[in-house]
């Protein structure tokens, strides 16, 4: 009997690191439309963290991104308020998504070149949680990590009422959810 054995190469540097959120310098928000035109909004102000391994994307990965309800604002301060009552930010402060695994189109991530992500996670609004996946494009550049992504979500999924232009025009109910975020390695 012969046995053969193979041995693979496995890489020296491989080891996940945790990377967390640049407030001020990264952004989370959303589009919804209404008839004549749409309301947009966002929050300067995301925390969280994800900790993943940049040479091997398909190592198992964890994160949270955690936006503060009342830290969305739009162009203007009357909508504002009304963001803030259907997504019931006095009960529910929080908007929270946490990342339950990626899919790339790559195996690693090198300087300068972007690599897409389907990000799956579950996300909670208004104290609803529901599934929820985001097209994404992830860049290492400079020894910080830069991601982007969108998806369309159903407000009544979680919930939230429509908000109303002029008080005659509701919102639809599919809603652009969408992030650019600047992520620094932690200590």
């Amino acid at each position: 009997m012969c046995l053969l054995v193979i041995a693979w190469p496995l890489p020296l540097s491989a080891e996940t690191h945790r990377w967390t959120i640049v407030e001020g310098k990264s952004r989370a928000g959303f589009e919804a439309a209404y008839r004549w035109g749409s309301v947009a909004g966002a929050s300067e102000s995301p925390s969280g963290e994800v900790e993943l391994d940049v040479e091997d994307l398909k190592q198992p990965v964890k994160g949270a991104l955690t936006i503060r309800a009342s830290t969305l604002h739009t162009w203007k301060a009357a909508w504002d308020k009304d963001v803030w009552g259907v997504l019931d930010a006095e009960h529910h402060p929080e908007i929270s998504y946490r990342i339950e695994k990626i899919e790339s189109s790559f195996p690693s991530l090198t300087e300068n070149a972007d690599v897409t992500l389907t990000i799956h996670g579950l996300l909670s609004i208004r104290g609803v949680e529901r599934p929820a996946s985001f097209m994404s494009r992830l860049r290492l550049r400079q020894g910080t990590l830069w991601v982007r992504g969108e998806s369309y979500l159903k407000a009544s999924d979680f919930a939230i009422p429509s908000l109303r232009y002029l008080l005659l025009f509701p919102t639809k109910d599919r809603v652009l959810a969408t992030f650019d975020l600047i992520l620094n390695k932690a200590p």
